[in-house]
């Protein structure tokens, strides 16, 4: 991109959405440039639209001057990029400011967002509704996008995401609007109620993808069960997680569980945990470094084991009564199994309390009030309790913003996918622990149930991104993790900005027909070049 035609475009876009809504100078482009993983990528600018017709005269703009735009939702991809671009110079066209919810749904039980809805305002929203419906919620930042997350095949504590839109709403590489499905009828009056509409169904072409801006979407939501449970199911025995898989294989093809399934090792429970307990003994007065000890004394307590597997159950009081007692079948002999409902858990709090005066009882306290929030993703409630996880490993402080781009602490991902069984589950984690040792680190890993067959895994890495060797390190480590499990045959299911040459070989005619497709959708190649294609 010249500085002329990068001047004339800002030109363009200033004169479309005002000069308060161009961002262009250092300085304000600087928290864009800032993220977790310690990547390095310069923006041309931060264009920030409230509306489809103005996405729409962006990219006209951008295609009259041949200047690459890189959509954002709410910019919150944190350890795969966050903010920036795959290429340099991009400019960026960040959608929070697209904070519509269009329409909620309460007797077909959807929701109709823009890109810059959060999770926490639609659960806001349903909530003041007073219907009985909840939402797929995911254990990150409640301020998360819903559209965002979901197009980059984010999984949630009930489902996959990506399964749950309907009717996108898309402004096209090319400058024409279209929506998916149904949606493009004026009077169509099923477009979320049937996604796939008449014709070949183009919602696939918009997940991982950049082909165009999409600017709204359906959303399914679920209605809230009669009764609702959570599972944890701990093993002390990491040579016993194969059996662990299974058994809950089995509990999901049986249908005893209905919901994913997050399987996590003794680390990834720890540096969840951990860090509310600290945060509540500091509220109540304790020192920060006192409050670590007390609070990693009470974990370890608690009964966390090698792995721990945690799932909603719901439905009637008759199929809970049902799925537990085929759980604990299942279970027996392999897992300590607890069941978990709002009731029993504000039972024991208030015990707790009562008894607060002995050590042991304030310690339990400190538990279940560590565990409510989590307990609260299985009911469908957004926390932030999560984002301290990544600064617990190194001991730092969360930024005043509470954004962990502005920390010292970083994240990588390594995402791959695998198959339902116990076999893959520990094949992946010795790998992972032999990889992440080979070069000094932690593996915090979560394997998770996604379907009937197959796993979802989560393996994320903490690193000082403030020591260039110690980040340089991170980065081959993932690196290395990533192509281990590809030798196995497990691709990853997303992927860092960094790593997109990884995944793509031009000579693989998938990866052809992806580029050909861009061709069409986006003939001047300006939307995310080099985003899951090969341009």
């Amino acid at each position: 991109m010249s500085d002329s035609a990068r001047i004339a475009a800002l030109e363009g876009w200033e004169a479309v959405l005002g000069k308060e809504a161009v961002l262009a100078d250092a300085p304000e482009l600087q928290p864009y440039e800032a993220n977790v993983s310690g990547l390095s990528r310069s923006i041309g600018a931060v264009l920030r639209p409230t509306t489809t017709v103005q996405v729409q005269q962006i990219v006209a703009v951008a295609r009259e001057h041949r200047v690459p735009l890189y959509p954002i939702s709410t910019g919150k991809n944190w350890g795969m990029g966050s903010r920036l671009p795959v290429e340099n110079g991009n400019v960026v066209v960040d959608l929070s400011g697209m904070k519509r919810i269009r329409e909620l749904n309460i007797e077909h039980a959807y929701a109709v967002v823009e890109p810059g809805v959060s999770q926490q305002q639609l659960h806001e929203e349903i909530r003041k509704s007073g219907a009985p419906l909840m939402l797929n919620v995911i254990g990150s930042s409640k301020d998360t996008s819903l559209i965002g997350n979901a197009l980059d095949r984010g999984v949630g504590y009930f489902d996959k995401r990506v399964d749950t839109l309907s009717g996108i709403e898309v402004v096209l590489g090319n400058g024409k609007i279209t929506t998916t499905g149904f949606g493009h009828y004026d009077q169509a009056a099923t477009t979320h109620l049937y996604r796939f509409g008449i014709g070949p169904s183009l919602d696939g072409l918009f997940a991982q993808s950049n082909y165009g801006i999409v600017t709204a979407a359906g959303i399914s939501l679920m209605h809230r069960p009669a009764v609702q449970a959570t599972m944890i199911a701990s093993i002390t025995d990491a040579a016993r997680l194969p059996d662990l898989v299974d058994a809950l294989a089995r509990l999901r093809r049986n249908g005893s569980v209905t919901t994913i399934v997050h399987i996590a090792n003794q680390a990834r429970s720890e540096i969840s945990i951990t860090p509310v307990i600290a945060n509540n003994l500091v509220a109540q007065g304790m020192s920060r470094a006192d409050a670590r000890q007390e609070a990693l004394k009470i974990f370890h307590g608690g009964g966390f084991g090698a792995w721990s597997a945690v799932t909603g159950l719901m439905g009637t009081d008759a199929q809970v009564r049902v799925a537990r007692r085929e759980i604990a079948r299942e279970l027996k002999g392999i897992a300590k199994l607890t069941i978990l409902t709002a009731d029993r858990l504000a039972s024991l709090s208030r015990i707790a309390k009562r008894f607060s005066c002995f050590s042991a009882f304030r310690r339990r306290l400190a538990l279940a009030q560590a565990i409510q929030p989590f307990f609260g993703l299985t009911q469908g409630i957004p926390t932030d309790a999560a984002l301290d996880s990544v600064y617990w490993p190194l001991e730092d402080e969360a930024p005043a913003s509470g954004n962990p781009d502005h920390g010292r602490s970083g994240l990588l991902y390594c995402l791959p996918y695998i198959p339902l069984s116990g076999t893959a589950a520990a094949r992946t984690a010795q790998l992972c622990e032999t990889i992440f040792g080979r070069y000094g680190f932690t593996p915090y890993t979560t394997l998770n149930v996604a379907d009937v067959r197959s796993m979802e895994v989560v393996i994320n890495l903490a690193f000082r991104r403030d020591d260039a060797q110690e980040a340089e390190r991170a980065h081959a480590c993932v690196q290395d993790l990533q192509d281990a499990y590809m030798r196995e045959g497990w691709y990853p299911y997303r992927i860092g900005i960094q790593s997109m040459h990884q995944i793509m070989n031009p000579d693989d005619t998938f990866w052809q027909t992806v580029r050909d497709l861009k061709s069409v959708l986006d003939p001047d190649h300006i939307i995310a070049p080099g985003r899951y294609n090969l341009c």
